[in-house]
C-alpha cells in the first residue's frame, strides 16, 4: 500500500472515530430523555439511526467488532420502533452499556484482540429482552430454502451465458466498500 493510500486509510479511520465518538455524545443525552418519555418516537428512531450508523460505517473501515457487537443493539431497537417491544428501564441500561462499551471498542487499536467479556455479558442481557415468538427456534441455523421454478430442457438449450467484467476503481477500498459484497452468488 503507498503511503498516500494509507495516509488516506488512516484518515478515514480517525474521521469514523470522531463521527462514531459524536454519536456516543448524542446517545448520552438521548437515553435518558428517552427514560423519561419512553413512547417517543423520534427520540426512538434517533437511537436507532445512531447504533445504524455506527454499525455500518465501522463495518465499512473495519471495525468489524463495533459493527456485529452494535448490529444486536440496533436489531432490539429496530423492534422498539416496530412495535414488537417496549422502552424498559432494563433496556435502557444495557444501552448505556452498550454505548460504553462501543466507546471501549473505538478506543482499542484496529485489529487487534479485545476484551469481550462485557460485550458478550450485554449481548445476553439484550437477547433475553427479546420477545420469545421473536427468537428463531433451536435448532434452526440456515434461511429457509428457495424454491425457483423448474426449467424444462428446451429452455436449458436457449439459455445465453453473459460474461460480467467487474473493474473496481482503484481506490475502491479507501472509500470503505467491500467489493466481496457486490458480488451475488447462486449458491
Amino acid at each position: 500500500v503507498s503511503q498516500s493510500r494509507y495516509a488516506m486509510m488512516e484518515e478515514a479511520v480517525a474521521t469514523y472515530r470522531e463521527e462514531a465518538g459524536e454519536l456516543l455524545a448524542e446517545l448520552k443525552t438521548s437515553l435518558p430523555d428517552l427514560e423519561e418519555t419512553p413512547d417517543d418516537n423520534d427520540l426512538i428512531n434517533r437511537v436507532f439511526r445512531a447504533m445504524h450508523t455506527i454499525k455500518g460505517s465501522g463495518a465499512m473501515f473495519g471495525f468489524d467488532e463495533i459493527a456485529s457487537f452494535t448490529h444486536e443493539v440496533e436489531t432490539v431497537f429496530d423492534m422498539v420502533r416496530n412495535g414488537k417491544m417496549t422502552v424498559t428501564k432494563r433496556l435502557l441500561d444495557l444501552t448505556l452499556k452498550s454505548r460504553d462499551h462501543i466507546s471501549y471498542l473505538l478506543a482499542c487499536p484496529l485489529g487487534e484482540e479485545v476484551d469481550r467479556s462485557e460485550g458478550d455479558a450485554i449481548i445476553a442481557g439484550l437477547r433475553q429482552l427479546i420477545p420469545q415468538t421473536d427468537l428463531p427456534q433451536k435448532g434452526v441455523t440456515e434461511a429457509p430454502a428457495i424454491h425457483l421454478p423448474e426449467i424444462s430442457a428446451d429452455e436449458l438449450a436457449n439459455e445465453s451465458t453473459w460474461r460480467i467484467r467487474f473493474r473496481p476503481a482503484p481506490n475502491i477500498l479507501l472509500c470503505g466498500t467491500n467489493p466481496l459484497l457486490l458480488i451475488v452468488t447462486g449458491k
